[in-house]
């Protein structure tokens, strides 16, 4: 008997680019095109899905990816793939508002791109769903051992979900359930998603639906799949296969035992002379010359060309790689059409043609990996450099602005206190690089007891983003709009600068709450410490957009440099001149 076959006939796969997931080999490849045993990623959700009798499937990609040739060669009698490409931030629930015709009147899945899946028991979950009657199931998996809880998921005995929560460190007691990435929806969930802005499954629309009294369900799923966050999640799943999957099969049909775990590809050429020692998958069109070494668990992608003398352990080489006479990598990944020359020593790191300084920034500290490396002479690319002179100037310019400004900072205390009841300062805990906790100080704005009134003026937010603002708040005092216009209550914080808790430039300190909406966005701003201005407070503030807020965010991120800083605090003098979105 064949596998039964799912009723759902159409799914989402989100695969936009401004997830940010897997950083910094996203940054040269979109996440479904990353390389997963020479096979992309979206490869293997389309088979798993067209096993299951899905016979659509939507792409969702950013307006910077260009959709893969191999991808339109996908397209068949037995499944039709479609694109949407997006030109700006929707998240995850955003997404899905924009191809609602497409969906139609039928219930459908979406699985997020970042999601590895070698078997899954789709029938069963979706027979779930009809079940209960679901607006929306849940997909969850059980994580007793998670180091780092990004999310916990409160699940009630009935499987009802009670609540979801993202925050930035393990938090005890918390429950072990996690989302899986995938979702069974029915075409109500529409009705509650706006036509523009910013909106995530998780942290908005499933509760939308629960004020409706509408039935939102967890259902752990049942088979082998990875969600890959992070680049140790993506060497997870490599070593995974070849050490440890059952289904070898799958994933070497195309390719010819050699040796015991010895798998290569058509047209390979590896001389006598060579040392292998699985595991290890050899791609198509890869040569291995006299003396080279090849120790597993190794992935060689398509088109390698592996020099006399060369060490490969425990190591990806995406495709067309040439590692030259001599050269050693260990432990890292190399990336696509990288010319390592002779004699290289690379250990530990992810090599990548065209790596920027903020690159390093993006890598976890785990599994080893220490760094990048530039292709231009193999010059390692840890930031260091950059890090240290941006503290030096750090503590230079807040000292000299501190003791320069200490006049008009006494001037200030008086009139505040004169002006209203309360203190001088206003202290708030804001999230600073992973995720520590600071007490960031403004000058006071506002009346002593603005939080007890913040709750009565929530309905009055005037941006589409998590932060709470609006043009005339009755809680700011006279002196406090002035001081918010010309942006002097932020000029506190040169004593979070000096004590190394914050920096000049860098993205704006908030609170995790408002960062829950945009899990990725909040991971990589908090790689980097925040800074007093940034991109998107010298692009109008206020007047901003989200989805445009969180660009900034994650280009600063990506391209820091010195010369970007000093341009980012000319520009800020200018826009507090001119008083831009400031209110």
């Amino acid at each position: 008997m064949g596998q039964k076959k799912a009723e759902v006939k159409k799914a989402v796969i989100l695969a936009e680019g401004e997830e940010n997931r897997l950083p910094p080999l996203t940054n040269y490849c979109p996440t479904l095109m990353l390389s997963i045993i020479n096979k992309s990623l979206i490869e293997f959700t389309i088979d798993f899905l067209k096993n299951n009798g899905i016979e659509e499937v939507m792409i969702f990609m950013s307006g910077n990816d260009k959709i893969p040739y191999e991808l339109r060669e996908q397209n068949t009698s037995d499944i039709k793939i479609h694109f949407h490409i997006g030109d700006k931030p929707r998240g995850t629930a955003g997404y899905l508002k924009d191809v609602e015709k497409f969906i139609g009147e039928e219930t459908f899945i979406v699985i997020n791109g970042n999601v590895f899946i070698e078997d899954m028991n789709l029938v069963k979950a979706i027979e779930f769903h009809h079940r209960m009657n679901a607006a929306g199931v849940v997909g969850v998996y059980k994580d007793d051992n998670s180091k780092m809880v990004r999310e916990s998921i409160d699940i009630a005995p009935d499987n009802k979900i009670k609540n979801i929560h993202i925050t930035y460190s393990s938090i005890e007691g918390w429950a072990p359930w996690r989302s899986s990435g995938i979702y069974i929806f029915d075409p109500i969930v529409f009705k509650f998603i706006p036509e523009s802005g910013y909106m995530d499954i998780k942290e908005q629309l499933i509760p939308a639906l629960q004020r409706e009294s509408l039935n939102v369900f967890a259902y752990e799923i049942e088979g082998s799949y990875q969600c890959m966050d992070n680049v140790n999640d993506y060497l997870r799943i490599q070593r995974y296969i070849l050490l440890e999957s059952d289904n070898k099969s799958i994933y070497f049909e195309n390719k010819k035992e050699l040796a015991e775990m010895i798998w290569a590809g058509e047209d390979v050429k590896i001389s006598p002379k060579a040392y292998l020692l699985g595991p290890i998958v050899i791609g198509d069109g890869c040569t291995v010359e006299d003396w080279a070494q090849i120790i597993g668990p190794a992935v060689i992608g398509n088109g390698c060309h592996i020099s006399q003398g060369v060490l490969v352990r425990e190591s990806i080489l995406w495709d067309d790689v040439s590692l030259s006479n001599g050269s050693k990598i260990e432990y890292s990944i190399i990336g696509e059409k990288s010319n390592v020359p002779d004699n290289s020593y690379i250990k530990n790191m992810i090599v990548l043609n065209g790596l920027r300084v903020g690159d390093a920034n993006l890598i976890p500290s785990v599994y080893g990996l220490k760094g990048t490396v530039k292709l231009s002479g193999i010059i390692p690319i840890t930031g260091n450099v950059y890090k240290i002179l941006k503290r030096i100037m750090d503590v230079v310019l807040s000292a000299l602005g501190i003791l320069f400004l200490l006049p008009l900072f006494l001037l200030i205390a008086i009139a505040i206190r004169i002006d209203s009841q309360g203190p001088v300062f206003y202290p708030q805990k804001r999230c600073g690089i992973r995720g520590k906790l600071f007490n960031m100080i403004k000058f006071r704005t506002m009346v002593a007891n603005a939080e007890e009134l913040h709750k009565d003026l929530i309905h009055l937010k005037e941006c589409d983003g998590p932060m709470f603002k609006i043009s005339n708040d009755p809680r700011v005092t006279r002196l406090g709009r002035i001081f918010r216009k010309t942006s002097i209550d932020e000029l506190p914080q040169l004593f979070n600068v000096l004590k190394g808790e914050m920096s000049l430039v860098g993205p704006r300190p908030l609170i995790m709450d408002e960062m829950r909406f945009s899990p990725s966005w909040r991971d990589i701003r908090l790689k980097v410490k925040p800074g007093i201005t940034g991109l998107w407070q010298i692009q109008g503030r206020s007047e901003a957009s989200f989805h445009d807020w969180i660009r900034y965010d994650i280009y600063y991120v990506k391209h820091q440099s010195l010369w970007l800083d000093m341009k980012i605090l000319f520009k800020t003098v200018k826009v507090v001149l001119q008083k831009l979105g400031a209110y």
